[in-house]
């Protein structure tokens, strides 16, 4: 069991335990999707906990979620079930982009991530709790950046004009990630939001036109 804003939510034990931080993603999203039927894709969706805060917060909205875990996906639409928003949430067995080409393309509004970041050298010298998590969940490869890459050269295949790309990052990781969205050529207005902490942890930008 796991707790997130004002929701409790099944983990299965097997799935990734969300983080506070995760929290200033959800309220960073419902600050900028102010538009009414706006359509956002959660990468990595796990118990659910982004999308499920996310059509809480933004009635309207519908929402794709895509997780690469069948135990993760069992999760998050028990959990959806649980809240009544199953409705508004299509649940998609996917690793990243992979099952939902050719059916979104310049779809989304939003595109929402807390993707595995831990790289080679830091997941040694992870706490023991967070150790056990999923590993799936946590690394990403081994400097802690394959699936930013992925989703920053795919990402604005799916979104609309002007949609938004927002993403939670690791402590050390924003001058990276902004570098990639600026010479990307297809991103603009890059900014980046601290956590509680006064790290770096939340980066956005839109997709040009």
């Amino acid at each position: 069991m796991a707790y997130f804003l004002d929701f409790e939510l099944e983990t299965e034990g097997l799935t990734f335990h969300p983080r506070p931080e995760t929290e200033l993603l959800v309220g960073k999203a419902v600050e900028l999707v102010s538009k009414v039927n706006s359509r956002i894709l959660d990468i990595g969706t796990g118990c659910g906990n982004i999308a499920i805060s996310l059509i809480k917060y933004l009635p309207s909205s519908r929402i794709t979620a895509l997780d690469i875990s069948d135990t993760a996906l069992r999760a998050a639409k028990e959990n959806a079930k649980k809240y009544g928003v199953e409705e508004g949430i299509e649940f998609v067995k996917s690793n990243l982009f992979e099952n939902i080409k050719g059916r979104y393309k310049a779809f989304f509004d939003l595109i929402i991530s807390n993707p595995p970041y831990i790289s080679l050298e830091e997941f040694s010298s992870l706490p023991e709790k967070v150790k056990g998590d999923p590993y799936l969940a946590l690394y990403g490869g081994i400097d802690g950046m394959d699936f930013y890459r992925k989703i920053v050269k795919e990402a604005p295949l799916y979104l609309k004009r002007g949609g938004i790309l927002l993403m939670e990052i690791g402590y050390n990781q924003s001058a990276a990630v902004k570098y990639m969205l600026d010479s990307s050529g297809v991103f603009k207005d890059v900014e980046i939001y601290k956590d509680y902490s006064g790290i770096d942890r939340i980066i956005k930008a839109h997709k040009n036109g």
